[in-house]
């Protein structure tokens, strides 16, 4: 059963609910009524209204109870502030301030009246605030007592199919952020590089899609230095992750997104400080939204043609361990003087950009990374830092995002970064110092793609709420899936006529 379904208005006088949830403007209050649903609750709103206890200021509720017996059993009037000032983000927001009441309220299920003349990106936005507001990861944890949110009804007098499938369309762009969430999340002894390959694999069984896993050996063979490097000091051998889908036959130009998964980050040789060392799981959220973006394609059906490239690894110290001062043969043969082992991510990355190249030729690259602390410095938690080589492409990730909620701001990637690379023993080396931090490590990835227009995402503040992190109630704590629905919505746009 789908969580979140349509009900038609001409079903109105036989809703029965235990939460009806009516969303008001403030130029709208005054004239507030639910008449044409139920006469219950008309009075108690006037009285509210003119005590001015209820203004449907921006973020404010007010719940409303019937009487005993009721078909309806209680209101929820959500305030949505100026209508002038509305934008799908707030309303994505708002809708998961929602779900969190509900749940409270010990509602499993509620009705929503949607405001007058919604379009279909805020009702896109309704349904990733209901189904990403009520995520949460409990793998781990006694059934506790809660009220889960089992179905959500949106009243609309409009074309059912047509919204309906508006509706589909947001919960499996919805279920993938949560399927990669729960991948996220997990803890380093159960989501090793094999264990993030099986989950990939499990892809396949969409017939579009077909998953290649290049293990150790193989990697040998073909040259894999970065990888196979950063990878040496782990018992947990590392795996380059390979999704196709091949949505169209007309065209075959392809996307190609590469995600970092490091499925734990110790530093290496440069270990890191104690302190919070346990958010190092997360240093695969790169890799694990690749495959989350795998799935919301695959599953839109969406007529394209997507690579999905994961290079996995777990960064360990001891005695196999790659060292400061090695130097690297990559993948595309440029040599890499290792100054620090916590600048692992770009060495994978390097890898696994330069095998796109080679084996795809494709028409645009992204890669998603946790890869700098120096990006958070700069932007913070609540933004991702974008760096590119083609204007176009940067311009349409950027507009995307603001679709999304997903902020994300461009940095600059001028020449002059590449100085900061410069080795006297290899062809480059794997940190710029200090300046630039997150710049300089876009520079070292942009020795690796040639001239195929490509864009990096640097999610470290954005991967996970941490610490300076500003709620949204649709992001939980733990992993958020930041970038996918951006990055989706760009492939979307790409589809192939």
């Amino acid at each position: 059963m789908n969580m979140v379904v349509i009900e038609a208005e001409n079903n109105i006088s036989s809703l029965r609910t235990k939460l009806l949830v009516n969303y008001v403007f403030t130029d709208e209050v005054s004239t507030l009524s639910l008449s044409d649903i139920t006469n219950d609750f008309d009075p108690i709103i006037r009285e509210i209204v003119k005590s001015k206890e209820f203004t449907a200021k921006e973020g404010s509720m007010s719940v409303i109870h019937n009487t005993p017996g009721s078909s309806i059993k209680r209101v929820l009037l959500l305030g949505m502030g100026d209508k002038k000032s509305l934008e799908p983000e707030k309303t994505r927001n708002l809708t998961g301030k929602v779900v969190n009441k509900s749940k409270e309220l010990a509602a499993d299920e509620l009705v929503i009246i949607p405001f007058k003349g919604i379009d279909n990106e805020h009702l896109s936005a309704i349904v990733e605030g209901i189904k990403l507001s009520n995520y949460s990861f409990t793998n781990y944890k006694k059934d506790e007592d809660s009220t889960d949110l089992n179905q959500v009804r949106i009243l609309t007098g409009k074309d059912l199919t047509a919204i309906q499938n508006i509706i589909d369309s947001a919960s499996i762009l919805s279920d993938a952020v949560i399927f990669t969430r729960d991948i996220s999340n997990l803890p380093p002894n159960d989501c090793s590089p094999k264990i993030l390959a099986n989950f990939s694999e499990k892809l396949s069984a969409n017939p579009k899609i077909k998953v290649r896993v290049i293990r150790k050996e193989e990697m040998e063979t073909y040259g894999f230095g970065g990888i196979l490097a950063v990878g040496r000091g782990s018992s947990s051998t590392p795996n380059l992750i390979v999704i196709e889908y091949l949505g169209s036959m007309k065209n075959d130009k392809r996307i190609v997104v590469v995600g970092k998964a490091v499925t734990f980050d110790t530093g290496g040789i440069s270990i890191k400080p104690s302190d919070k060392m346990e958010e190092m799981k997360y240093d695969k959220c790169g890799g694990c939204n690749v495959i989350g973006i795998m799935k919301a394609i695959s599953d839109l059906d969406l007529k394209t043609n997507v690579i999905g490239i994961i290079p996995a690894v777990e960064n360990m110290p001891s005695g196999n361990s790659y060292r400061p001062g090695d130097i690297i043969k990559m993948y595309n043969s440029k040599t890499v003087e290792v100054l620090n082992t916590d600048a692992e991510g770009r060495i994978i990355l390097g890898d696994a950009l330069a095998f796109a190249v080679k084996t795809f030729a494709p028409q645009s690259i992204i890669d998603m990374a946790t890869l700098t602390g120096a990006a958070i410095i700069a932007l913070g938690s609540n933004v991702a830092a974008l760096m590119g080589n083609n204007r176009e492409l940067v311009t349409k990730i950027l507009e995307y995002s603001k679709q999304t909620g997903e902020k994300i701001w461009e940095l600059p990637l001028f020449d002059d970064y590449k100085e900061q690379l410069k080795s006297s023993n290899a062809d480059i080396k794997n940190i710029g110092g200090r300046g630039g931090g997150a710049i300089t490590a876009a520079a070292f990835l942009s020795y690796f793609v040639d001239d195929i227009p490509w864009v990096h995402l640097d999610i470290a503040g954005t991967a996970w709420n941490q610490e300076g992190t500003k709620e949204k109630t649709y992001n939980p704590k733990g992993a958020t899936g930041f970038g996918i629905r951006t990055i989706v919505k760009f492939i979307a746009s790409q589809n192939a006529s």
